[in-house]
C-alpha cells in the first residue's frame, strides 16, 4: 500500500488541530514518512492540539497494534514535540492498542497531555475525545471512511 493510503492527516488552523488517521498497519518506513510529516506539520503552529485515529487498525475483524519498530518511532517523535502539544487525544481500535499507547507516551514523556480512547461504541470514543480536547467536530475525523 501506498503511504498515502495508510496514513491521512488534516490540520484545523481554526481549532489549532493537527488530526491524522492511520488505515493499515505501518512500516517502519511509513511511520518515518508520518513522523516527519507530524514534525514539519507542527513547525507552523503553537501549543497544538492532536487527534489520532487509530479506529481502523484491524485485521481479519480483529485490531492491530503497532510494531516494536513503529513504537520507537512514535516514542521518538512524541519526546520531540511535546513543547510544541498542549493536548493529544488517541481513538484506538481496542484495548489492547489502548495499553500500548498509554505505555509509549509514559516512556516518552508524553503522558501528561495524552488520553487514550476505547469504547466498543466508535461514537462515544469519538464525543470523548472531542470534549477532551473542546472542539465539537473535525473534518477528517468525522469524513465517512471505506476501508
Amino acid at each position: 500500500m501506498e503511504f498515502e493510503d495508510v496514513f491521512k492527516h488534516h490540520i484545523d488552523r481554526t481549532n489549532n488541530v493537527l488530526a491524522w488517521q492511520v488505515l493499515d498497519s505501518l512500516t517502519v518506513e511509513d511511520a518515518t514518512q508520518a513522523s516527519e510529516l507530524v514534525k514539519s506539520s507542527l513547525s507552523t503552529m503553537s501549543g497544538a492540539k492532536l487527534l489520532v485515529d487509530n479506529r481502523f487498525m484491524i485485521k481479519n475483524g480483529r485490531p492491530v497494534v503497532f510494531s516494536p519498530e513503529v513504537n520507537a518511532i512514535w516514542e521518538q517523535l512524541q519526546g520531540g514535540i511535546l513543547p510544541q502539544v498542549s493536548q493529544c487525544a488517541v481513538l484506538c481500535s481496542g484495548a489492547i492498542m489502548k495499553m500500548q499507547m498509554d505505555r509509549i507516551a509514559r516512556a516518552s514523556g508524553f503522558i501528561n497531555v495524552l488520553q487514550s480512547f476505547w469504547n466498543d461504541d466508535p461514537s462515544v470514543m469519538k464525543k470523548e475525545a472531542y470534549v477532551f480536547l473542546g472542539i465539537s467536530s473535525n473534518e477528517l475525523i468525522d469524513r465517512p471512511i471505506s476501508v
